[in-house]
């Protein structure tokens, strides 16, 4: 009985160990996801400190730091005297706009004017023949002039070339100038009622001009800037100018302090030219509007 059991059990273990090999293996236990990275509350930082707008200043410009006014100069072509020195002083009370519109985001378009005037006495010393009226030696003369100075440029941001901006950075100046100066030269004691002395002339200069900035936030809405650019054709006509600035922005509102400087000669091939280097200080309000 116990030899007939044998076989029996031997052929239930194998039929046993077929079966569990063959069942599918057992499902992997399900794997718990990684926990997402907590999303920041900050928001990304803005590419400059103040909001880039359309703006529009105005600025009041004291010229008292230029020692002395424009010179007429005898030109290369001219066959007699036909110059005048130190015209006069620039008056206080010049001034002028300016309107700026940012076109890229690193770029933004400029505009800005001058308007300069001033007067002075003098005595001729020789026979001085300007703008084709001739002065004998001992005329009192009262020159009065006035100057109109404008630019337009493009200001693009040169280094470092990231955002957001750095503190610290310099910017490229592409410019185009324009530059109108009237000259009145009165002589009282020839004037008779009927005939009048005075002389009128103009000069103008138009060039472009090429120069860069350097501006440092001293804060958010603090900016300190120094700018400088010019240009010129030798023997022909040349421009420079320069400003320093420190400007404080709340809101829509800025207001700016600093000095400028503008030295210009028209060309030197004509009868006459002009030269004149006008420097000053000035304080100026700007209005921003978001566009």
């Amino acid at each position: 009985m116990e030899a007939r059991a044998l076989p029996l059990l031997l052929l239930i273990c194998v039929v046993s160990v077929c079966q569990a090999q063959n069942q599918p293996p057992a499902a992997p236990a399900p794997v718990a996801p990684a926990p997402a990275a907590p999303r920041s509350t900050q928001p990304p930082a803005p590419d400059y400190p103040d909001p880039r707008t359309l703006t529009f200043g105005v600025f009041f410009f004291d010229p008292a730091l230029a020692a002395t006014g424009p010179n007429l100069v005898t030109g290369s072509t001219s066959p007699d005297n036909e110059t005048l020195d130190n015209l006069g002083k620039a008056r206080p009370g010049s001034g002028g706009v300016e309107v700026s519109l940012p076109i890229t985001r690193t770029g933004s378009l400029h505009f800005e004017s001058l308007l300069a005037k001033g007067d002075g006495n003098q005595t001729t010393t020789v026979v001085t023949d300007v703008f084709g009226v001739t002065y004998p030696v001992g005329t009192a003369l009262v020159p009065q002039y006035q100057i109109f100075a404008s630019k337009f440029y493009l200001d693009d941001l040169l280094f470092p070339h990231k955002f957001p901006v750095a503190k610290f950075r310099l910017k490229s100046l592409w410019e185009f100038q324009y530059i109108h100066m009237k000259n009145t030269i009165d002589a009282p004691a020839l004037n008779t009622a009927s005939s009048s002395d005075t002389a009128i002339g103009t000069k103008q200069i138009f060039l472009p001009t090429f120069g860069i900035a350097a501006e440092y936030a001293l804060a958010p809405h603090v900016l300190f800037r120094v700018d400088a650019s010019g240009f010129g054709i030798p023997g022909h006509s040349n421009i420079w100018d320069g400003d320093v600035s420190l400007s404080y922005r709340h809101g829509s509102w800025e207001v700016l302090a600093g000095g400028k400087a503008l030295h210009f000669k028209s060309s030197g091939t004509q009868t006459e030219y002009v030269t004149d280097t006008v420097t000053g200080v000035f304080i100026g309000l700007r209005w921003h509007w978001s566009l």
